[in-house]
């Protein structure tokens, strides 16, 4: 029995750093369960984050074994590669099929083991981030949070189980300009969604048919969104643009289980017309106006217009429904299944900031329906992303002017906002004014903030932090970056959030004359574990290439990301391989550049022969254990 598994090029294993359990389970889906991995090449090497997703090979659908793992490489697999020219769509790294004599005990699965006899491995790309549900109940409105346990694992600790101080901290935070901030992002998303959504739909004739926050992933940097999980996807064409359910009838009386789905898709996201007709007496959950079965680019837009319907009342869902917080399927079971609730979706269950034509494109996405829905002249329906994308664009450019007038910070803003146009001198004052203001209530949050902070408030931090750097008088900047810089520095090495929140603050200073010392800080300090991921941050600034943590930073950057400047690298490694201050950078690159190839390259461009390399990475690992 083993923990690893060989693939093509790579042999993997189960990243236990990784996850709440640090036992690297990601989620569990329909059909899947899925594990953060590490990946090396067979002849060695670095390992790279990657995505296990444990299929099983043989599943149950309508009473029939169906063999999965065929399906996928017939199907699936080719969907893959049809769509891998789009960097907003997870990429397929390898798919093994035998997974030799790997197991892995799971209590998630029936038998309590994955292994080679029944299950199969698709391999993905990691996201570093989060679905999009945990963005905007987590990171966003922070209605879920993570607690460190004694014994190194954590758990997870709902809105509901907060501390009535913890509640009203979240209600505080439920105002004005956080729904309006949080209404800009929700509207790039859905704008980001329509574009990804053309390429596959509209280019590539693919229809997703499982749109649902969970599988539609928000980058950790820059916020991007990535969409995974093609399992429902089917092909149409141009002369066809309907695809059938291969879904038998079901009796709604019974519970939904995973070999009797009620829909094709998920409850609560899935249209209409994806659900099974009724059998045995049991009741079709809407009224009959259309086809059932007959699935079309309607059906994804539905689902699209469903999602996003949660991410605007998240808020409201999770504050004033436990279930929902529990389990998301049952709620919408419960609650949902009927004419009523399921179709028409709007926002008057959430707050009233929300812009007007924003609510307008939801209830239209997730529109009753009826004989002639997917009539391409029926403008009460949307028949193509690119129509959906002009609307949401419209909503976002009109936005400030939309929300209700009654509001008195909208008008006292555009009161100012005439004045101001009239007394340009006066705008200047008040500007000055308001920036003196702004930056000592970035300071006094600083102050409140750092005085009792944890690693889950880094959000906070950087905000702050930004805010200060941006709002300081010009004479205090460096003096604020060093303050924000040492704070980060306190307890031990700096993660790779940290340093590139550093790096950012760097970038609006612009001070060449310090940038060096303060390069070298950030390399002294870092995570020896995250030297790969911080050196990616270190790059990007102009003006410290001179300084000694920029090179190893470039050196580590190029072997271990590019694959280039070996020799170049291994240069700079004997530049400073006494450099004491810089010790853990040194031997980091010296270990990325301790293998058999790298040495054949190092060999061959400089004359020197292997022990003489060998001899002095061992010097520098000595020097590096003596200190």
């Amino acid at each position: 029995m083993k923990n690893e598994i060989i693939g093509n090029r790579y042999r993997y294993i189960i990243d236990t750093s990784y996850g709440i359990n640090k036992d690297g389970f990601i989620a569990i889906g329909t059909e899947s369960v899925v594990y953060k991995g590490l990946k090396t090449e067979l002849n060695g090497g670095l390992q790279f984050s990657c995505v296990l997703k444990f299929k099983p090979k043989y599943v149950l659908v309508d009473g029939k074994v169906v063999n999965r793992l065929e399906i996928f490489k017939n199907e699936e697999w080719k969907i893959f590669e049809e769509l891998r020219e789009c960097r907003s769509i997870v990429k397929i790294e390898d798919v093994i099929d035998d997974l030799g004599d790997f197991s892995l005990p799971c209590d998630k699965v029936a038998g309590g083991v994955i292994n080679g006899h029944s299950y199969f491995c698709v391999v993905e790309e990691f996201i570093d981030g989060w679905s999009l549900e945990e963005f905007c109940r987590d990171e966003y409105w922070k209605l879920r949070k993570i607690v460190p346990l004694d014994n190194g694992l954590n758990d997870i600790v709902s809105y509901h189980d907060f501390s009535s101080t913890e509640k009203e901290e979240i209600h505080f935070s439920y105002n004005y300009d956080n729904i309006l901030k949080y209404q800009d992002q929700i509207l790039r998303f859905m704008i980001d969604l329509c574009e990804i959504m053309e390429f596959v739909t509209e280019e590539k004739n693919i229809l997703h048919l499982d749109i649902k926050p969970e599988n539609i992933m928000v980058t950790r940097y820059g916020k991007e969104l990535v969409l995974i999980d093609f399992g429902r996807a089917k092909k149409i064409t141009k002369a066809n643009r309907f695809v059938k359910s291969p879904l038998s009838d079901v009796n709604y009386n019974d519970n939904e289980t995973v070999d009797r789905m009620y829909q094709y898709g998920t409850l609560g996201y899935a249209a209409p017309e994806c659900y099974s007709k009724a059998a045995e007496d049991s009741k079709f959950p809407f009224t009959v106006n259309f086809e059932q079965g007959k699935m079309s680019v309607e059906s994804d837009i539905f689902s699209f217009g469903a999602t996003f319907w949660e991410c605007l009342n998240i808020f409201e869902l999770v504050t004033k429904n436990k279930l929902f917080s529990d389990d998301i399927h049952e709620f919408y079971r419960k609650n949902f299944l009927n004419d009523d609730t399921y179709c028409d979706r709007d926002l008057s269950c959430t707050s009233a900031y929300y812009h007007k034509k924003l609510e307008a494109i939801i209830k239209r996405c997730t529109r009753r329906r009826t004989p002639n829905y997917c009539d391409l002249d029926n403008k009460d329906y949307y028949h193509s992303y690119k129509d959906l994308k002009k609307d949401l664009e419209d909503a976002r450019d009109s936005a400030p002017t939309i929300v209700k007038e009654e509001n008195p910070k909208v008008k006292n803003a555009f009161s100012w906002c005439g004045r101001m146009l009239a007394l340009f001198s006066v705008f200047l004052i008040i500007y000055f004014i308001f920036r003196i203001m702004a930056f000592n209530i970035a300071e006094n949050k600083w102050e409140i903030l750092t005085s009792n902070y944890n690693e889950t408030q880094f959000y906070k931090l950087e905000e702050v932090a930004k805010s200060l750097i941006t709002t300081a008088p010009a004479g205090r900047v460096d003096e604020i970056y060093d303050k924000i810089a040492d704070f980060t520095y306190k307890d031990g090495y700096i993660s790779e959030y940290e340093a590139a929140l550093l790096v950012s603050l760097l970038q609006r200073i612009n001070n060449n004359d310090l940038l060096p010392e303060r390069i070298d800080e950030i390399m002294i300090n870092a995570d020896t574990r995250k030297f790969k991921e911080i050196s990616v941050e270190i790059i990007k600034l102009e003006g410290g290439e001179e300084s000694a943590g920029y090179e190893l930073a470039k050196a580590i950057f190029n072997v271990e990301v590019g694959k280039t400047d070996i020799t170049k690298a291994y240069e700079t490694l004997m530049k400073y391989k006494n450099n004491v201050e810089l010790r853990n950078a040194v031997i980091k690159l010296k270990n990325t550049l301790d293998n058999d190839k790298n040495i054949n390259i190092i060999t061959k461009e400089t004359g020197l022969n292997r022990h003489e390399i060998r001899e002095q990475f061992e010097e520098i690992a000595e020097k590096g254990a003596e200190e």
